[in-house]
């Protein structure tokens, strides 16, 4: 309890599970890449110190590696193999040699490790086991380490849950128990997470699982569950467009579709837009704002190009570069400032570093430069920002429902 906890399985029913009892016992998601190797994945162990681990059991030899000096005291390995249904289990088993390399990229022997299913067998926590506030820490979530070192974001229960409201009010028009979501993006991931840990159980929704984008999956898995919320960056979708346009399967179910993490070209929206009938839009946001803070309107009307308006509650400046105390005028380039319930609570173990990230009434300093234009529309990139990169291994995407929503589990503060 209150101590970090580390997850690292790609995108599979487990992975949902092991989010929300972390959570549950009052302790800390840590997430991570599965492919890291374990020069990475020490310093964020280093770093946060979890005792426990929930890991793929394909990268459970990395954790392995770990030298006596990271302490760990229990991992559980996850086969993935174990979500999926029992035809296609045995399957898999058949001594063919496609279906054996393809059992091999899912699932590998953990020795030393706790298995999934050991875990489960222990049974439930009390009802009144303690539940944590409102404003304790939920998860550390590692930034890209794109200007050094991967830092700890911390973000608190009411930062996710605000982040997921605010989601909720971009989305209008969605409705409870009948979105479906494709969860391609890596929930290790801050987009990932709250688009499908967090938002997507709120709404109750179908959530496909990706633990890798590959369009032939992703166009099969539009036969049976056709998306309706199909979030992703550029690259994704425009290898998803030109497939289903070769192919001739509909994409027209897709009713939110959200790019981020890159620059949207227009090219791939009028791609998208012509083969799925919708609209294509864009959000920014980052690790420190839980992650998302600003978006295009589901409407026609939206600016493409820009990255849209702040989200409901949430404040934005552009700062000259040099004073962030100094507001720009219009037209002149200057950095994006954030303000709001989402934003991050400072660096892991870094006082240094989120000095420097957050100012002293609160305000997160983005690093990125961007203008607003002379008639106060949405502001526009003029820096842009690197992109995703998803990455995992898979076949068949199984399916989950969750059995309840996105749920306050923590306690109301005195």
């Amino acid at each position: 309890r209150r101590g970090p906890g580390g997850l690292d399985p790609p995108n599979c029913p487990q992975h949902v599970v092991a989010f929300y009892a972390v959570l549950r016992l009052g302790a800390v998601v840590v997430e991570h890449n599965p492919l890291y190797t374990p020069r990475e994945l020490r310093h964020q162990f280093e770093d946060h110190q979890a005792r426990v681990v929930i890991t793929w059991d394909k990268a459970a030899a990395a954790i392995r590696e770990f030298p006596d000096d990271v302490e760990i005291d229990h991992v559980v390995s996850v086969n993935l193999l174990e979500a999926f249904p029992a035809v296609k289990r045995l399957a898999l088993h058949l001594p063919v040699k496609k279906l054996r390399a393809t059992r091999h990229s899912l699932t590998a022997a953990a020795p030393g490790t706790i298995a999934w299913k050991e875990l489960l067998s222990h049974g439930r926590i009390g009802a009144g086991h303690p539940r944590p506030s409102v404003n304790d820490l939920a998860a550390i979530q590692y930034t890209s380490g794109t200007t050094g070192r991967p830092k700890g974001a911390m973000l608190t229960h009411f930062n996710l849950y605000s982040n997921a409201l605010q989601g909720e009010a971009w989305m209008h028009g969605a409705e409870y128990r009948k979105e479906v979501f494709y969860a391609i993006l890596p929930m290790f991931h801050a987009f990932g997470m709250t688009l499908y840990l967090t938002y997507g159980i709120l709404k109750q929704g179908l959530l496909v699982l990706f633990p890798k984008f590959d369009p032939d999956l992703v166009l099969a898995a539009m036969k049976k569950s056709p998306a309706t919320v199909y979030c992703a960056v550029p690259p994704i979708y425009e290898r998803t467009a030109m497939a289903a346009k070769e192919r001739g399967i509909s994409l027209r179910s897709c009713k939110f579709c959200i790019s981020g993490a890159m620059n949207l070209p227009d090219h791939v929206v009028e791609l998208w837009e012509s083969v799925s009938g919708g609209l294509l839009v864009e959000g920014y946001g980052m690790t420190e704002s839980s992650p998302v803070a600003m978006g295009n309107p589901f409407f026609p009307t939206r600016r493409t190009g820009t990255i849209g308006v702040p989200f409901p509650s949430t404040r934005m400046k552009v700062v000259d570069l040099d004073d962030p105390s100094i507001e720009v005028a219009h037209g002149t380039p200057g950095e994006l400032l954030i303000k709001g319930p989402q934003v991050f609570q400072g660096y892991w173990n870094n006082p240094e570093e989120t000095a420097k990230a957050l100012t002293p009434d609160g305000w997160l300093r983005t690093g990125d430069v961007v203008t607003v234009d002379e008639d106060a529309s949405p502001p526009s990139w003029t820096a842009p920002r690197n992109s995703l990169s998803p990455a995992a291994s898979t076949s068949h995407p199984p399916k989950w429902r969750p059995c309840c929503g996105f749920t306050r589990m923590w306690r109301t503060p005195p």
